[in-house]
């Protein structure tokens, strides 16, 4: 009985084998589905928690202090003018030089007055631009790859064009050949220029030196210092004036023109910036200092920089003048020559865009029918390539050329800009789109217009800020094009001014949608009219038999 037990449970688990194949197979599947699983999640919480730590310490290294208002902040542009000056020459140094410009109206102002509002004072700190850094997250830099890849799609485009259609490979260099044409005639006239800007630092010092000795003749320093200030006012104008009317003399085509007027225009900015600076250390009877040591009151001669000082400015990109900029320890060669090929490669980026775009699009206007529907399909066709030529703008300017010079000359400083495409407001992003004209603008119109002329009123300093600047931007484009047609200055005075107004109280995320469809719209139609109107001056053939024919655009007289 006992054998037959056995027999019997024998047969009973050989019978059950099967279904316990197949349950141990079941479990082995679900097992190492839950380890594959578990390895997965695992992997993905560990990547995780490694991208925090990455990102933390990006934050901490590469972008301390970014979202913060501490006024020690790294991305911190000013500081009050009550904080002590820190010059320094060194690497990761500072060279605010806060205390070293007390104006005329300190020295002068009464205890019983009603003080204003203290502006803050520019600050200079070693820091790297914010594209550099942003570059330095693996995926900033993926996008920076992608748009790689697209130039060398665009130089691809252009050579295949060049060969199959006009049976010759050109890469756009008739037309760059074309806009740089008589560049000899614009460096000719650059270095005349900086012999008049050094010309202008020897006589900062006769002023100052005569001013000195004058000092028991009050009435004769007096009129001394007012025929000065006369006429440097007039060789300012003068050296302006000289500058658009070679451009105009010399027939220059349209990027010449640019890079004389652009230049005049900063050595412009430069000399007032030198003059500026320091005549308010005169004024105020400043006595001679080398940086950290005391004071010297035995001499009581004017403070007087030194022309090495002033040198370096003149090619330091800052419009900022101070005796002393935060300097880096090395050149980095290989970080400036990525900067220059990518200002190389922007131009002929732009050369690609007017062979494709804008010369297809109005290279025939005024000789073709025009109605309303072919120019809104030109406008909207320009949308896009008008927003590339935008965006390549402040990248070949504003990254590309300044860092390369700061590279150079060792400038420790490159915030030239701010993280403007976060903002939802026109105020922020004209803060913070281009800070080396905002600084100059700040310092040096926006302040004295708020204390000596205005007297305090925000309102009226801004808009003069905003008038200036519109103006410079329309005289600089209205000349190299050699024409009158203010879009520029009706869509960045007008317009643009409008704007800082109205989205002051904008939402953040509707705020900055509605700021890149205006830019991305404004570029497009400001592009448009701009070739337009000068392809409509080449191609109609019209005259000026009236003062009004001047004033009235040939887009409009072409077809009427």
């Amino acid at each position: 009985m006992a054998e037959e037990r056995q027999t019997q449970q024998r047969d009973d688990v050989q019978s059950r084998l099967p279904d316990l194949n197949f349950v141990r197979e079941k479990l082995q599947k679900f097992q190492s589905k839950m380890l594959n699983d578990f390895d997965q999640r695992l992997s993905c919480m560990v990547e995780d928690v490694l991208q925090d730590l990455r990102q933390r310490e990006l934050r901490s290294h590469e972008f301390p202090n970014f979202e913060r208002s501490d006024p020690k902040s790294t991305w911190h542009n000013r500081v009050s003018s009550q904080s002590p000056a820190d010059v320094s020459d060194s690497a990761n140094g500072h060279a605010n030089g806060l205390n070293s410009t007390p104006t005329a109206q300190n020295a002068s102002e009464k205890p019983s007055q009603k003080k204003r509002r203290q502006l803050p004072e520019k600050v200079f700190v070693s820091r790297e631009s914010y594209l550099t850094a942003l570059l330095q997250v693996e995926h900033m830099r993926t996008i920076y790859h992608i748009f790689y890849i697209i130039l060398v799609m665009s130089l691809l485009n252009v050579i295949f064009y060049d060969y199959f259609v006009d049976g010759r490979i050109d890469l756009g260099t008739g037309t760059i050949q074309g806009g740089l044409r008589r560049l000899h005639w614009v460096m000719g006239v650059w270095l005349l220029e900086h012999v008049f800007v050094l010309a202008l630092y020897y006589a900062f010092r006769g002023w100052a030196l005569v001013r000195h000795k004058l000092k028991p003749q009050s009435a004769l320093q007096r009129f001394w210092t007012h025929s000065c200030l006369i006429l440097y006012i007039s060789a300012q104008l003068v050296f302006g004036f000289v500058s658009s009317s070679l451009c105009l003399k010399f027939d220059l085509p349209f990027v010449s023109a640019c890079v004389l007027l652009l230049e005049s225009t900063r050595l412009l900015m430069k000399m007032h910036a030198f003059v500026r600076y320091n005549a308010a250390r005169v004024l105020a009877g400043n006595p001679k200092k080398d940086d950290d040591e005391v004071e010297v009151k035995t001499s009581g001669r004017p403070f007087l920089p030194s022309l090495r000082s002033y040198i370096y400015f003149l090619f330091a990109p800052t419009l900022i003048y101070r005796d002393n900029y935060p300097r880096t320890s090395h050149i980095r060669w290989k970080f400036a020559l990525n900067r220059f090929l990518e200002v190389v490669a922007i131009a002929f980026l732009y050369a690609f865009i007017h062979e494709r775009h804008i010369h297809p699009h109005f290279g025939q206007y005024g000789l073709e029918p025009m109605g309303a529907s072919q120019i809104i399909l030109k406008l909207f066709g320009m949308m896009l390539p008008s927003a590339v030529i935008f965006l390549c703008g402040f990248y070949l300017i504003l990254h590309s050329w300044l860092n390369f010079t700061a590279e150079l000359l060792r400038f420790g400083d490159r915030m030239f800009y701010k993280d403007w495409w976060t903002s939802h407001t026109y105020d922020a992003y004209y803060r913070n789109w281009n800070v080396v004209v905002h600084d100059w603008l700040y310092e040096y119109v926006y302040k004295d217009m708020y204390v000596y002329v205005f007297r305090g009123s925000k309102l009226a300093a801004s808009l003069s800020v905003f008038l200036i600047s519109a103006l410079v931007h329309e005289q600089v484009l209205g000349v190299a094009l050699q024409m009158f047609f203010p879009v520029m200055f009706v869509m960045f005075g007008v317009v643009g001014v409008s704007l800082v107004f109205l989205m002051r109280r904008a939402p953040k995320v509707l705020g900055n949608i509605f700021l890149w469809f205006s830019l991305i719209s404004g570029n497009g139609l400001l592009i448009s009219l701009y070739a337009m109107e000068y392809y409509a001056r080449k191609n109609c053939n019209l005259t000026h038999q009236s003062w009004t024919d001047h004033i009235l655009p040939a887009v409009w007289r072409c077809y009427n």
